[in-house]
C-alpha cells in the first residue's frame, strides 16, 4: 500500500501535472492511508498484547519559509483528519520558523508527513498571483476548502466501513489524552481573519476541489521520502 500511496504522490508533485489531477491524487492517497489503517487498528483491537496508549508516538515538524503560520494550519487540519493531536509549540521555535507537535499511531503519522508534504507543495504552486494581504486571505480560503473536502471524505469512509467511525473517535481521544497529559499547559485558542473576500473565495474553491474523483491518476513507481 505504501509503495503505491507514494506513487501517487509522485505523480501529485510533479511540477507538470495539473491541478485537478494532483488534487484528485491526493484525496485518493488520503483514502487509500485511511483505509489502511483502520485495517491495521482492526487487528489492534483484537490482540491483547499492547495497552490503548502503547502506539501512540509523537512527531515534530518544522515548517519554514513564507506563509508558515497558515501552513501550519493546514498541517493542523490534516492531522485533525487523520485521527492525529497537534499543537504549535511556540516556546521553542524561532522567529522565522513554525514547529508543530504531533501526536498519533505510526501510520497515522506517517500519513500525516505525508499527505502536508504533498498538499503544501501543491498549495505553493497553485497559489494565483498577489500581493501579500491577497495571499494570506487565499490560504485561509484555501485552508477551510481543504477541510471541507476532508470532512465529506471521513463521512465517507466512515459510511463505506461498519464500524469505522467508533475506531476513529477512539483513535483520536487516545492521541488527545496522551497529548494533554505529555503538555498540560497546553490551552485551545481558534480564530481567522480575512482581509480579501476575494481572494478567500477562490482559495476557497481551490481547496474545496480536494475531491475523491474515480478519475485513474498515472505516475511511475519511484521512491518519496517522508520528509
Amino acid at each position: 500500500m505504501i509503495e503505491k500511496v507514494r506513487a501517487i504522490l509522485e505523480r501529485a508533485n510533479h511540477p507538470n501535472t495539473p491541478q485537478a489531477e494532483a488534487e484528485t491524487a491526493l484525496a485518493l492517497a488520503y483514502r487509500l492511508m485511511q483505509k489502511h489503517g483502520l485495517e491495521e487498528s482492526d487487528v489492534a483491537r483484537t490482540s491483547n498484547k499492547r495497552s490503548p496508549d502503547a502506539r501512540i508516538i509523537t512527531k515534530t515538524v518544522t515548517i519554514t519559509g513564507p506563509y508558515r503560520v497558515r501552513r501550519g494550519t493546514l498541517f493542523h487540519i490534516l492531522a485533525t483528519s487523520l485521527s492525529c493531536a497537534d499543537y504549535r509549540d511556540m516556546e521553542t521555535e524561532s522567529r522565522d520558523a513554525v514547529t508543530m507537535v504531533a501526536f498519533g499511531a505510526p501510520d497515522d503519522l506517517f500519513a500525516l508527513e505525508t499527505l502536508f508534504t504533498a498538499a503544501d507543495l501543491l498549495a505553493l504552486r497553485s497559489m494565483p498571483k498577489g500581493d501579500r494581504r491577497w495571499r494570506t486571505s487565499w490560504w485561509h480560503g484555501f485552508c477551510a476548502g481543504v477541510e471541507e473536502k476532508l470532512r465529506a471524505e471521513h463521512r465517507g469512509i466512515v459510511r463505506d466501513s461498519p464500524g469505522a467511525g467508533l475506531v476513529l473517535v477512539e483513535r483520536t481521544e487516545r492521541a488527545q489524552r496522551i497529548m494533554r497529559d505529555s503538555t498540560p499547559h497546553l490551552h485551545s485558542s481558534r480564530g481567522s481573519f480575512v482581509s480579501d473576500r476575494d481572494a478567500y473565495g477562490v482559495g476557497r474553491s481551490a481547496g474545496s476541489t480536494f475531491s475523491a474523483s474515480r478519475r485513474s491518476v498515472p505516475g511511475a513507481r519511484r521512491e518519496l521520502g517522508r520528509g
